[in-house]
């Protein structure tokens, strides 16, 4: 991963920033470079977030059946989902390129803090101050920011 200028980054009207934060980026040139990043992650517990579609929320709950799941509607057609997994529940990076593939806005959060709302006011939330690290994708899962961890 490399620092990434804020200019250079195509989808941040969905992402609020702290001041000084520091975001790190990492080229996915296919799913293979993906799964290496996510190979070499540390964590625990992660957090999925999607903002997608009424269409596409129905599949999406019906793939997580049998975990917690939260979905709240934002807008008229618009839901956001949110899933906390254990690492050694479910090999889910395939899931997660694929969801970043299709959908624009596809957020992660490693560890995520019981007491935190990282998605509020239609905007992730760069929550990083437990130690957590706060990942999104460019459009198309054409790369991968970060931000976060100690």
């Amino acid at each position: 991963m490399e620092i990434t200028a804020i200019s250079s980054i195509g989808n941040l009207d969905m992402i609020a920033l702290k001041p000084h934060q520091v975001v790190m980026s990492c080229e996915l040139e296919e799913a293979e470079s993906f799964y290496r990043f996510w190979e070499g992650l540390a964590y625990d517990r992660i957090m999925i977030q999607v903002i997608t579609t009424g269409t596409f929320i129905e599949d999406l709950s019906e793939y997580f059946e049998g975990y917690a799941y939260k979905v709240i509607k934002l807008a008229k057609r618009e839901f956001h989902f949110q899933s906390i997994l254990q690492r050694a529940d479910w090999d889910i990076a395939g899931l997660l390129f694929l969801l970043a593939s299709i959908n624009d806005d596809v957020f992660l959060i490693t560890d995520p803090q019981p007491d935190k709302s990282y998605f509020s006011e239609g905007k992730l939330q760069c929550l990083t101050d437990s130690g957590e690290r706060i990942m999104w994708f460019e459009y198309d899962a054409a790369e991968i920011y970060m931000v976060g961890g100690n």
